[in-house]
């Protein structure tokens, strides 16, 4: 497997959010993930004090956020969901076969910043060292509004278009 020359900085779930993952959602078969779904949150983005952002997001949801990672400003990993339980993103993906990684902020007009980028790819390369992730996975660019992010990912490996889920 390549090396990014990236350390992942995974935040667990149970260190930053107060939500109780028991009940929030189908549990993940991690031979079955063949998906990667690349989103932005379009919102605040942060630098410091990411949890606080995150919380705020939480705020807006009926339990925990509807991805399996986030990846913030200040360039940690936040474990949402993570391998254990399905996202609630979107009814059109297949969340049985996927996962759903979400870039803090709005990425429409500009690109995540690098240390995101290269955290995004430490994330994935950890999902493959752990098995998590199928090696012939497929990845995507999903969401309103995120031409920027989509520009920056369309030549990343395992790179697909992907129409009509938003």
């Amino acid at each position: 497997m390549p090396d990014f020359g990236y350390r992942l900085s995974l935040v667990e779930h149970d260190v930053w959010s107060e939500v109780n993952l028991q009940g929030q959602g189908t549990p993940l078969n991690p031979h079955k993930i063949f998906s990667v779904f690349f989103t932005h949150t379009e919102s605040e983005e942060c630098s410091e004090d990411c949890p606080a952002v995150l919380h705020n997001m939480q705020s807006s949801f009926p339990g925990e956020l509807p991805y399996n990672f986030l990846i913030a400003g200040d360039c940690l990993v936040f474990e949402a969901r993570g391998w254990r339980y399905e996202s609630s993103y979107s009814k059109n993906l297949p969340l049985n076969s996927s996962l759903v990684i979400a870039f803090v902020g709005d990425f429409n007009r500009k690109p995540p910043s690098n240390c995101q980028l290269k955290a995004a790819e430490a994330l994935i390369l950890e999902c493959l060292k752990r098995r998590k992730l199928q090696p012939d996975y497929k990845l995507f660019v999903i969401g309103n509004h995120a031409e920027a992010l989509q520009q920056e990912l369309k030549n990343w490996p395992h790179y697909c278009v992907h129409k009509g889920i938003e």
